[in-house]
């Protein structure tokens, strides 16, 4: 007897209802980061992909390093950036107790960042220059990334969508590939809301992330339906009867791979660098989405009224 089981038949209306949700969600967010937005892209593109100079500099403090605005500072390289006909699209960070600073910028000359790091030692100075770490990344390698990023993306969908339809018939690998999109789509339209909110970028890490949830996707989903199958062979009397057996025969072991995949990622999150938190976060939700849409929403699709 199945401990964990979940019935549905009785809630397939309610399943398509939080999917509709959260589909519309990430929608309008997609829609008002496009429109509404100073990047007016779908999503918040990272240096990775638009190019950029990212530095990094320590003050020199006796002991405690003094409280500086974030605010007043940006509006002081501001003038910098009009002066030297530069986007005026400057991020700047504080840490470390005050004492470390961040700053990204749009695409510099050697010329124009030595010039900035000049001009930021006025405001915030004095700097040590020896703990200077710099990141450039051209525009037009930036914009390959991304073409590379998006391809590689695209070729992976094609070649699940050509897997699915060989393993199995039309039907069942239509409603594979619309819990794959479903999944995709929603992650991206969590993250085109974290750029407007909270302005969060996403880099090539969040390329990755997309490409490992659609393979886990279709993993859990091709699990299930390969046990509906076998299940509908020796079964084919009551046809949503059978699919409930099935997915419930599925629910332990779908649940347990996906808590045994989140603890390391929770690790991750809690203890692990900045630059892997928002990758950690994307798998996360992915693995969480693809879960419910492999073994509640695609079931669902083959239910009859």
């Amino acid at each position: 007897m199945t401990i964990l089981s979940f019935n549905l038949i009785k809630n397939k209306n309610k399943i398509f209802g939080f999917s509709s949700f959260l589909i519309l969600l990430s929608l309008l967010g997609i829609l008002y980061s496009t429109f509404n937005t100073s990047f007016k892209k779908p999503i918040n593109l990272g240096m990775d992909f638009v190019g950029g100079n990212e530095l990094r500099v320590e003050r020199i403090c006796e002991d405690e390093c003094d409280n500086i605005s974030p605010d007043l500072v940006i509006e002081k390289l501001r003038e910098f950036s009009n002066n030297k006909n530069i986007s005026n699209n400057i991020k700047l960070q504080i840490q470390n107790n005050n004492r470390l600073i961040s700053i990204r910028t749009p695409y510099l000359t050697i010329e124009e960042s030595n010039y900035l790091i000049n001009y930021l030692d006025k405001i915030v100075g004095p700097l040590n220059y020896e703990s200077k770490d710099s990141r450039i990344i051209g525009p037009k390698l930036g914009k390959k990334l991304l073409i590379n990023c998006a391809t590689s993306l695209l070729v992976s969908l094609v070649a699940i969508s050509l897997y699915i339809s060989f393993r199995f018939d039309k039907k069942y690998a239509l409603f594979a590939l619309l819990a794959l999109f479903h999944d995709l789509f929603i992650v991206f339209g969590i993250f085109s809301w974290l750029g407007i909110i909270l302005s969060i970028e996403v880099n090539s890490l969040f390329a990755v992330s997309l490409l490992t949830i659609a393979g886990y996707s279709v993993n859990d989903t091709v699990v299930i339906f390969d046990r509906i199958r076998e299940n509908l062979k020796q079964n084919s009397g009551n046809y949503n009867k059978t699919i409930q057996i099935s997915v419930n025969e599925s629910f332990r072991r779908t649940l347990f791979t996906s808590i045994t995949t989140l603890i390391p990622l929770l690790s991750l999150i809690i203890f692990g660098s900045y630059s892997l938190f928002w990758f950690s976060i994307s798998l996360s939700l992915g693995i969480l989405i693809g879960s419910y849409s492999s073994i509640l929403l695609a079931p669902s699709f083959l239910i009859n009224e």
